[in-house]
């Protein structure tokens, strides 16, 4: 495991960008895991904006998305959720498309059936770099604290703070709720050849600080990455307080 500190949000988003580009030009046929949220869409927005001022080869690069928001049953006023953010935020910028763009269908028929094919499609993909947000609860994707380390791409009730999100960002009314996801599952987020998880802000410095140095325990989802074979944390020095006098400069636990 590797760790890499920057001193501001903007060189720790930049940096994630860096890989983003360093990992596609080395690697001109891939897949990137990507995420939407406030810490990587930022990171989409700069990659964007680096290939319409340096256009670069991204033919061959095609992404999977950690998670997707459920259109509630029922509800008639179209599927909007989390596609088009990331068709602004990064693939109309590098022209990915159709079977390049990968994310859970929102609206399927069949909930879990859904779930399974999007499964055997990122492992028919093969996860070059594995891009991961980290929450304040050390959750990646929709996996909350408690979910298994076994677990697959899956259906799952949101948490209340991503249900404030749908309701707040996407202007749905909380009568439609509970709400509910499709997630890739901590097994499928392992099968990246490389993961790199980037986390910003003092509010997620003891999440942080529980998966990198903590006990590897299911009820801190992002300590599974402990035992992945490369895995390179980026965090800025806010989210970074809780490791800092911990580690040694080459990301060594001091005992």
């Amino acid at each position: 495991m590797k760790i890499r500190i920057f001193e501001s949000r903007e060189e720790c988003l930049n940096a994630g960008a860096m890989a983003f580009i360093k990992y596609a030009l080395a690697h001109p046929v891939c897949t990137i895991g990507c995420c939407t949220g406030t810490t990587t869409e930022p990171i989409h927005e700069m990659i964007s904006e680096i290939y319409r001022k340096n256009p670069f080869d991204a033919s061959g690069i095609s992404t999977v998305n950690a998670d997707e928001y459920l259109v509630p049953k029922g509800y008639d006023k179209g599927n909007v959720w989390m596609r088009p953010r990331m068709q602004k935020s990064l693939w109309d910028a590098l022209g990915i498309e159709g079977d390049r763009a990968n994310m859970p269908n929102c609206n399927p028929d069949d909930w879990d059936a859904e779930a399974a094919r999007y499964e055997k499609r990122v492992r028919e993909l093969k996860v070059g770099l594995q891009m991961l947000g980290v929450g304040p609860d050390a959750h990646l994707g929709f996996c909350l604290p408690g979910t298994p380390f076994k677990s697959e791409t899956h259906v799952v009730a949101v948490s209340p703070t991503i249900t404030e999100g749908i309701i707040r960002d996407e202007g749905v009314d909380p009568k439609w709720g509970p709400f509910y996801g499709i997630t890739m599952g901590l097994k499928t987020f392992m099968m990246g050849k490389m993961t790199m998880p980037i986390v910003s802000g003092s509010h997620k410095a003891e999440a942080a600080a529980n998966a990198i140095l903590g006990p590897v325990t299911e009820d801190v989802p992002a300590s599974i990455l402990q035992l992945h074979p490369d895995c390179t944390w980026l965090l800025d020095k806010e989210a970074a307080e809780g490791i800092i006098g911990r580690i040694t400069p080459d990301g060594v636990r001091i005992k």
